[in-house]
This record gives C-alpha cells, structure tokens and sequence, in this order.
C-alpha cells in the first residue's frame, strides 16, 4: 500500500513521568547529561514568558523540556532516525538519574491527514452522531479510542476527524513502571511500535 495513505508524520514525542530533580536537570546538566556534550558546548535555551513554565533546551534539532512531573523529549523531525536520537536522550536521562522516582514512559506518534480516509469516517460513524444532529447539536470533532495490548505494555490509538475534514491519527505507546531499566528498554523498542503503527494504518486505511 503506497506510504502516502499513511498520512504526514507529525509531533512525535517522547514522555518519561516521574519526580524530576530541575535542580538538576539545568541547561548546563542537560547539555552534559543528556546530550551528553563537552562543556561550553552551544546550546540553545528557550524560556517561556509565562511564570513557572519549564525551559525548553534545544541541540542537534532536538528539545528537551524538564519539569518536575515529567521529561519531555521532542525531535524537531519526525523521523525515525530523529526518534532514535530522542529515546537515546532519554535513556541517558534514565540512565544517569537512576534515583529519580519514576512511575512510566510514553512514545507518542501522529501522523496528519489533510483529508480524512473514507474507511475512518466509515469507522467513526455512529448513531449517537445522528441523534445529537437531528437534536440541532453541532458536532465539531469526532475521536475514535482503542486500547490495545502491546508487548509488556499498551497501545493507547486515538483517531480524530475534525470538522474540516481532516483527521489525526494518535499512537501513544505507554508502559507503568518504576524501574529505569525496563523504561529504557521499552523506548528501545521503537523501531518495532514503528513497525506496528504501519500495520495498524494500513489495515485501517483502505486503498482508495
């Protein structure tokens, strides 16, 4: 099935959840921890104008932004080359801050659809749709949620179809755990949720 029905790669992300040491996790512990370069390295430093947003700091078109909730690890490319860089970061991060409290990662992989497939607004209908528009209610999105089990964790599939006519197709891979190690060793697994994301489009998406 041609690539281009599996939509445009969009926003992919990387989330480690857990008590994050900011303290810690500054510019220059960034710079050395997780990009893991030599000191006076350029960096580049993002700080919101909003009070107590976190900082964002960008190398190699990637950003990392640490809070004391979450790390979060965006490629400014969403390829997976970039997405191997991302979860090497974070596998530094959880490598190297082994003491930090951690209760679950997250890989996160959308892709756009300018025009929404047939198959998923076919997918998405439902009766409920009808009734709350003979009801004169105007229904602005629609989002289609799966769970789905997926090696030691889960696959949280989100499907929207927006008003315009296009849609977001939402894979976010999760796993519960407080041990370091097997959270880095389910983002290593990410070649392989690539893989999937591709077999569940195109079982999804039909050829049209």
């Amino acid at each position: 099935m041609p690539g281009a029905l599996r939509g445009t790669p969009i926003d992919w992300n990387i989330v480690v959840v857990g008590a994050w040491n900011v303290a810690i996790l500054t510019p220059e512990g960034i710079a050395r921890r997780l990009f893991n370069l030599e000191p006076g390295t350029p960096i580049q430093v993002q700080v919101a104008m909003d009070v107590g947003a976190p900082i964002r700091v960008r190398h190699d078109n990637i950003i990392v932004q640490p809070s004391p909730t979450s790390l979060v690890i965006t490629p400014q490319e969403s390829t997976p080359e970039a997405l191997a860089n991302s979860v090497t970061i974070a596998q530094r991060a959880l490598d190297s801050l082994p003491e930090t409290p951690m209760t679950a990662a997250g890989l996160n992989i959308r892709y756009q659809y300018e025009q929404c497939p047939d198959s998923l607004i076919e997918a998405g209908n439902s009766v409920i749709d009808d009734k709350l528009t003979d009801a004169a209610f105007e229904i602005t999105e629609k989002m289609l949620k799966r769970k789905i089990v997926w090696d030691d964790g889960v696959l949280n599939l989100d499907v929207h179809e927006r008003d315009d006519a296009s849609a977001l197709v939402v894979f976010n891979y999760h796993k519960n755990s407080n041990l370091p190690g097997e959270l880095g060793d389910w983002l290593g697994k990410h070649a392989q949720m690539l893989e999937n994301c591709a077999t569940i489009i195109d079982t999804l998406v039909e050829e049209e």
